[in-house]
C-alpha cells in the first residue's frame, strides 16, 4: 500500500467527521508521512487505516474530560458524574413534544424517570445547547469548537470521553423524535418511549436501544452498529452502508412485509436470508412493512418474541 492509498483509505474510514475536522486530520497525517520519509515505516507505525481511524474519530470528536486521579465509575452505577464537572438542565412533561439529540462523539445513557433531565459530564457550558425551542423540541446538542492538532500526542491513558444522561418521563408519548451520533455510544435503560416519527442516524457510532416503539421510523447506519429491540409498526426504512443493523421486534415477522436492495453486503429477515447483488419484491404490502438499502455492511430483522 502506499501513502496516497493509506490516506485515502483514511479518508474513507472518517468520513461521518465534519469536512472541517476531517481535512485537519488527513493533513496532520500526510505531514507526518512526509516528515518521517519512510512510508512503509509510519504504515507499520500507524497500523490499519480503519484502526487508526478509529482513534481519530474517539478523539476528534471528543471534548476532554477533566482529568481526575480518581478511580473511575462505571457509567452503570452514578455514571461517573462529578459535581464540579457536570451540567444538569431540567424540563417539565408538559413543554416537551419533540425531542432532537445531536452529539459529535460521546457516552449517552437514555433511561427512564420522573421528568426530563439532562446531566453531562465532560462537555464545556459554552459547546453544549439544552433548550426548548418554540416547537416544543426539547434540543441537546454539543456544540463544540475543534480542538487543536496537539491533542493526536495526548497520551492514551488520558480520559476523553463526555458523558450524557438523559432521563425521559416514563410511557412517554413524542409527536417527532431524532437521534444523532457521529461517533461514539447511546444505550437505553429500562425505557418505555413512543415516538409517532422516529429517524436514527449513527455515523461510526453504536446505538443500543431496548423499549423503543415508533409508527414511523427510518434508520440510517454509516459505519457503526444498531441494536433495537420494541414495536415498530406502519412504515420502517432502514439504510445501511457499512455498518450493522438488528433489529428485535416485539410483533411476530408474519404481521410485516418487506422489501430490499441488497448490494456487496447481507441481509436475513427471519429465515430468509440474501446476499451479494439482489433485489427482493413484495406481492402485497401489509400495514406494517419494511424497506432495506443494505450496501456493504448487514441488516438482521427477527422477532424478540
Amino acid at each position: 500500500m502506499t501513502k496516497k492509498q493509506y490516506l485515502k483509505k483514511l479518508e474513507y474510514c472518517i468520513q461521518a467527521l465534519p469536512a472541517e475536522e476531517r481535512n485537519e486530520a488527513l493533513e496532520y497525517y500526510s505531514d507526518y508521512f512526509d516528515d518521517a520519509d519512510d512510508d512503509d515505516k509510519v504504515m507499520q507505525e500507524l497500523g490499519e487505516p480503519e484502526d487508526l481511524a478509529k482513534t481519530i474519530i474517539e478523539k476528534f470528536t471528543c471534548v476532554p474530560a477533566k482529568e481526575t486521579k480518581k478511580k473511575k465509575e462505571s457509567v452503570d452505577d452514578d455514571y461517573g458524574f462529578d459535581d464540579d464537572e457536570k451540567l444538569l438542565f431540567t424540563f417539565a412533561k408538559g413543554d416537551v413534544k419533540n425531542l432532537g439529540i445531536s452529539l459529535g462523539a460521546a457516552d449517552v445513557v437514555i433511561k427512564s424517570g420522573s421528568e426530563y433531565k439532562i446531566e453531562t459530564r465532560g462537555i464545556y457550558e459554552t459547546d453544549f445547547r439544552c433548550e426548548i425551542n418554540e416547537a416544543g423540541t426539547l434540543i441537546i446538542e454539543n456544540k463544540r469548537k475543534i480542538p487543536s492538532l496537539p491533542f493526536f500526542r495526548r497520551s492514551k491513558n488520558s480520559s476523553w470521553r463526555p458523558r450524557v444522561l438523559i432521563t425521559v418521563p416514563e410511557s412517554t408519548k413524542l409527536e417527532n423524535m431524532k437521534i444523532a451520533l457521529a461517533a461514539g455510544r447511546i444505550r437505553t435503560k429500562e425505557l418505555n418511549l413512543f415516538s409517532s416519527r422516529t429517524m436514527i442516524d449513527i455515523g461510526a457510532g453504536d446505538f443500543e436501544a431496548d423499549g423503543l416503539s415508533s409508527e414511523a421510523t427510518q434508520i440510517r447506519c454509516s459505519m457503526g452498529n444498531v441494536d433495537i429491540e420494541g414495536n415498530f409498526i406502519g412504515f420502517t426504512k432502514i439504510d445501511c452502508g457499512m455498518g450493522s443493523v438488528k433489529i428485535r421486534s416485539r410483533k411476530n415477522l408474519s404481521d410485516y412485509s418487506y422489501d430490499a436492495k441488497v448490494g456487496m453486503g447481507s441481509i436475513e429477515f427471519g429465515s430468509d436470508k440474501r446476499s451479494g447483488f439482489s433485489q427482493s419484491y413484495i406481492e402485497e404490502r401489509k400495514e406494517n412493512h419494511i424497506s432495506i438499502i443494505c450496501g456493504m455492511g448487514e441488516v438482521k430483522i427477527k422477532s424478540a418474541r
